[in-house]
């Protein structure tokens, strides 16, 4: 995790986060590579500058960077200081996050991420604890990265007899399969009832999506490998999705988040932002048309981060019942732990 941190005037601090790069190769991180560029670059478009003109230094920063990078290390970087300034801004307002951007509901529903590495019987045992614990929604890896598409087979079957038909299931293949491969697991998965697979194919393969689309009964979600409006752009005008899922760390932080939001709204397509629950809460608190936020338990090693660096938001980090609760302190609510102080 990299943390930012950009300060008011008065002293006032705001922090923001974007997550590791562990999705590479294991062993492999250039989190600090990612801190250099936001040290040596990005803030030079932020210091000096009002917390109100968060869009003007948006577009400047992203416009000076086209060059270097439209998706991927740059926008990362973007989003970590977006979501720093934001936090700063909502202080310097003396309101929460989620009541400056709209203040729609204080109780935020969630799905419990399954993507735990274990066999077919062991997952679908950690899915109904997750139903026991209140949840109504639960997603598991598909991915060639995780499983073969056996495998996966294996744990669909597993997991819905486990918790039954009545809880939602989703399939996160993180855009692996090629679309031959997608239309074969699609056609045998239907008789599962998943609610969504999700990143069926590459996400530059549009092509694929659309053929998907007009072939599958699944719905189909994508976003979180899809970075800033453009892409979304493609996605939505060509009606390839049924779910949009930006993740904020990812698309460009919160004002770009803000600005996919917007669109999707347009089109009546629903979101549900990928991961980074702690600001996700706020945002879909904040707005209508959004479905959830994906949640990460504490013993979920995929994102286990947030609950070795942050002290606060607890009512985010801990789910209740399958849901978690904004907070109404000023910002995002963000307290590090000691260690973690800087």
């Amino acid at each position: 995790m990299v943390l930012v941190k950009v300060i008011g005037e008065d002293g006032t601090e705001g922090i923001g986060y974007v997550t590791d790069y562990h999705h590479i190769k294991e062993g492999v991180y250039f989190s600090d590579l990612l801190a250099s560029f936001i040290e040596r670059v990005v803030s030079k478009f932020v210091v000096g500058r009002d917390t109100t003109e968060y869009e003007a230094m948006w577009d400047e920063v992203f416009q000076r960077t086209t060059r270097w990078g439209r998706r991927g290390f740059v926008i990362h970087a973007i989003s970590g200081v977006d979501i720093a300034i934001w936090d700063l801004l909502a202080k310097e307002s003396g309101k929460p996050l989620w009541r400056l951007l709209g203040g729609y509901r204080s109780e935020v529903p969630t799905y419990a991420n399954t993507a735990h590495q274990l066999p077919p019987k062991e997952l679908a045992a950690k899915a109904l604890e997750y139903v026991k614990q209140g949840f109504d929604a639960v997603k598991i890896r598909g991915s060639l990265t995780a499983v073969s598409p056996d495998v996966a087979t294996e744990r669909i079957k597993a997991v819905r007899e486990a918790v039954g038909p009545d809880i939602k299931l989703m399939v996160d293949l993180n855009g692996t399969y090629d679309l031959n491969l997608a239309m074969r697991m699609c056609r045998k998965w239907e008789k599962y009832d998943l609610f969504w697979i999700e990143e069926p194919v590459h996400p530059d393969n549009l092509e694929g999506y659309k053929r998907l689309k007009r072939s599958c009964e699944i719905p189909i979600a994508a976003g979180e490998q899809h970075h800033t409006i453009y892409d979304f752009k493609l996605l939505l005008e060509e009606g390839v999705v049924d779910v949009v899922q930006p993740d904020v760390g990812h698309v460009g932080g919160i004002t770009e988040w803000l600005r996919v939001w917007a669109l999707a709204r347009a089109y009546g397509i629903p979101v549900s932002p990928h991961l980074m629950p702690v600001i996700s809460a706020h945002l879909v608190a904040a707005k209508p048309g959004t479905m959830w936020i994906e949640y990460t338990a504490p013993d979920n090693p995929l994102r286990s981060g947030i609950f070795d660096v942050f002290d606060e938001p607890k009512s985010i980090m801990y789910a209740k019942n399958g849901k978690v609760y904004v907070p109404e302190t000023l910002g995002i609510g963000i307290k590090l732990k000691s260690q973690y102080q800087f």
